[in-house]
């Protein structure tokens, strides 16, 4: 892979997980801070902890989503991003440019 199609790839990274640090940040303030005790009847209880293990579940899959971030940051600076773990080979750049952290 060149080193522009590298470098362009490595800065979506950055971007997208300065993007879920941010969104993660401003969120996380706000998901879980209802007072139960304003809430009128257990209708609206079941609501919001519907609501909350909703809000946990993408929490977890945006964890994921960093840690294969980083993960591809990773493999770029140690010269093994681009190749397939499970059979070595190159992927395609234009697979890369779709799902940067296969």
């Amino acid at each position: 892979m060149d080193a522009k199609t590298l470098m362009k790839l490595k800065k979506a990274l950055l971007t997208e997980r300065e993007r879920l640090l941010n969104a993660a940040s401003s969120s996380r303030k706000s998901d879980f801070s209802i007072a139960t005790e304003d809430l009128a009847d257990e209708t609206d209880l079941t609501s919001v902890e519907l609501s909350q293990g909703i809000v946990f579940t993408l929490r977890e899959k945006e964890q994921r989503t960093l840690a294969d971030i980083d993960q591809a940051l990773q493999k770029m600076e140690d010269g093994s991003f681009g190749a397939c773990e499970d059979c070595d080979e190159q992927i395609s750049a234009k697979r890369l440019e779709i799902y940067p952290t296969a």
